[in-house]
């Protein structure tokens, strides 16, 4: 399994810097939290790209600030606003693959939202999904649904309708998400498993149900090896600025996954 962080870690942190405080800490793989519409930019991306050759690090996956309104971008009965918002995501695959990611994460529709008619929701969310990944596919990204307890996809059965209708599909596995939605992310596994290929890990316990790896109660060895035997080896460590007090307990996290897996712990 390979490690690396989300520089949603470091957020209202810029994600330059951001960027920076990951390599310090010794990440060499990272997930980019894009949190404004100019860092999509060229002249930023100029820039940005130049830091990651410096630093050495690579970038796995992309993450838009647009996440929570997605829903209401592209599934709802306005055509013209989907549209719209399909070359602005075309936009963001484009960049994503100028900046070297491999993955892009969507969360989707709200769990509340109002959306479609049901009679209409089922064709128009399923068409627009193929559209999505198949401009992905264009830039050289793969599109990923991720597990989000605020939106449709906390439903193992919602994820279960995307598998079987989109093939094209794959997903990001969220642990701190699973439980926020009450779900077993071995639940999550049983529905997409196979198409898993990122995964956004922490940890947790009785009073916490987000911490860093290592101060917590979760079961690495049982997550990480059945994840690889499907074929998954991205683990990205994801929690919030207000989960830690000081920067070297994200150094420490690291140091705590990268000893187990050397020493065959988690495979």
């Amino acid at each position: 399994m390979q490690i690396g962080i989300s520089t949603a870690c470091f957020y209202p942190m810029e994600l330059e810097r951001g960027i920076e405080q990951a390599v310090q800490l010794g990440y060499r793989r990272a997930e980019l939290f894009i949190n404004s519409e100019s860092e999509y930019g060229v002249p930023f991306r100029v820039m940005l790209k130049q830091k990651l050759r410096e630093f050495g690090l690579e970038i796995v996956s992309v993450h838009p600030f647009t996440s929570s309104i997605e829903g209401h971008l592209l599934f709802s009965d306005y055509a013209r606003r989907t549209r719209d918002a399909l070359d602005q995501y075309t936009r963001y695959f484009e960049a994503a693959a100028d900046l070297g990611a491999k993955y892009f994460i969507f969360h989707g529709e709200l769990l509340r939202a109002r959306g479609l008619p049901p009679s209409r929701s089922d064709g128009r969310r399923f068409e627009t999904y193929h559209k999505l990944c198949e401009r992905a596919s264009s830039c050289g990204i793969t599109f990923t649904q991720e597990n989000v307890s605020w939106c449709k996809s906390s439903a193992p059965a919602f994820l279960r309708s995307l598998y079987d209708n989109i093939p094209e599909l794959r997903f990001t596995l969220d642990m701190k998400q699973a439980r926020r939605a009450g779900v077993n992310w071995g639940d999550y596994v049983d529905v997409i498993g196979s198409r898993i290929v990122n995964l956004h890990i922490s940890d947790c316990d009785a009073q916490s149900d987000c911490l860093l790896p290592g101060q917590g109660e979760m079961d690495f060895p049982a997550l990480f090896g059945r994840l690889e035997a499907l074929g998954c080896n991205s683990a990205l460590v994801e929690v919030y600025s207000d989960d830690y007090t000081h920067f070297a307990e994200l150094e420490q996290s690291r140091l705590f996954l990268q000893s187990a897996v050397q020493k065959g712990f988690l495979r």
